[in-house]
């Protein structure tokens, strides 16, 4: 049995364990078929894009996603990429149908999609400023991390920020506070550096939980919201650097908190007082996806969806009738 043949029928069984029976595939005749030279791999199409993306091609990583959509509609990650890219470029249709067709595929995606297109546009608008905030309902003080001196000592930006994050703490006195980041120095990681100076500034121990795992604002924010979400909360009052709050915020975001309010450390503040236009918001759009864990590669294969939904003949159909036409080349001579 050739290769391309095992794939087509792992697909058929694939279908039916997902709910669809096999019968309701596409019927080909193996007699009528060839494999396609010209065949593409959906993941060389994918990785294409994610590259586009990366160097800011917007325009070329759609286009390269809605070539790879075109062999397997039912792509959940390569769908949530053409939403997010989509609002990027403004195509409020094109976003709206792949959100849509997301939503039947994995739900759980489109709500990260949803999220991370809503957090850019709010974190684009974000002007930084030192004023501690009052905000209403449940929110927990988020404080991020920055790089510890080779000592273990904190660098003076760090101190800048526990020190917002202090003055946060004492206009919202009941709300709990998350410090993280890792990246030990000296056995000692940033977010035990920032609660130990907290405690030590009169900040109540027990308000104060330690995220010390993380070596990135993505990992901040994966991390924080898993914490947070044991709490019951998903409003966040970010406590960062002006450079760093509209990347923060972006990717709090796409964690699946929303940023209620931001409080800043003074420094470079009005280098950073005007919106980010919509051009300059592809670096956090970009940063965002890798929080919410769209593969920024795939490996080449055949690389069937995760997760996908019982949904009925009409859709499995679709993505299998689609990739059996690319696996066999439908239309071809006869081969063995």
């Amino acid at each position: 049995m050739t290769r391309r043949r095992a794939a087509a029928l792992a697909v058929i069984a694939f279908a039916g364990i997902g709910g669809v029976a096999a019968g309701t595939m596409p019927v080909v005749s193996e007699r009528s078929v060839a494999p396609a030279a010209t065949s593409v791999d959906p993941a060389t199409l994918y990785n294409s894009a994610q590259q586009k993306f990366a160097a800011g091609d917007v325009p070329g990583g759609l286009d390269a996603i809605k070539q790879a959509l075109a062999i397997i509609p039912v792509d959940p990650d390569a769908l949530a990429l053409q939403a997010i890219w989509s609002d990027q470029a403004g195509d409020a249709a094109t976003r709206q149908a792949a959100l849509s067709r997301l939503g039947g595929v994995n739900p759980t995606l489109a709500t990260a999609a949803r999220n991370i297109n809503a957090g850019v546009a709010a974190a684009a608008q974000i002007v930084p400023d030192t004023t501690p905030k009052t905000v209403a309902g449940r929110a927990a003080i988020v404080v991020l991390g920055f790089g510890l001196n080779r000592d273990g000592k904190m660098a003076p930006e760090l101190v800048r920020r526990v020190t917002a994050g202090k003055s946060q703490a004492e206009t919202t006195s009941t709300a709990p506070i998350v410090v993280t980041g890792g990246v030990p120095k000296a056995g000692v990681t940033e977010a035990a550096a920032m609660k130990k100076w907290l405690v030590a500034n009169g900040v109540d121990a027990a308000r104060i939980t330690e995220e010390g795992k993380s070596g990135s604002t993505v990992a901040n924010a994966q991390n924080t919201a898993e914490i947070l979400r044991g709490q019951g909360i998903s409003n966040v009052i970010l406590v960062t650097s002006p450079n760093h709050i509209r990347r923060g915020a972006a990717d709090f975001a796409a964690a699946g908190l929303r940023t209620a309010a931001t409080v800043t450390t003074a420094t470079d503040l009005a280098k950073y007082a005007t919106p980010l236009t919509r051009d300059q918001q592809k670096g956090i759009r970009l940063e965002a996806t890798r929080t919410a864990k769209i593969p920024a590669t795939r490996q080449l294969g055949l690389p069937l969806p995760q997760n996908l939904p019982d949904t009925g003949p009409g859709l499995i159909t679709e993505f299998g009738g689609k990739l059996l036409e690319t696996l066999l080349g439908t239309g071809s001579s006869e081969t063995n």
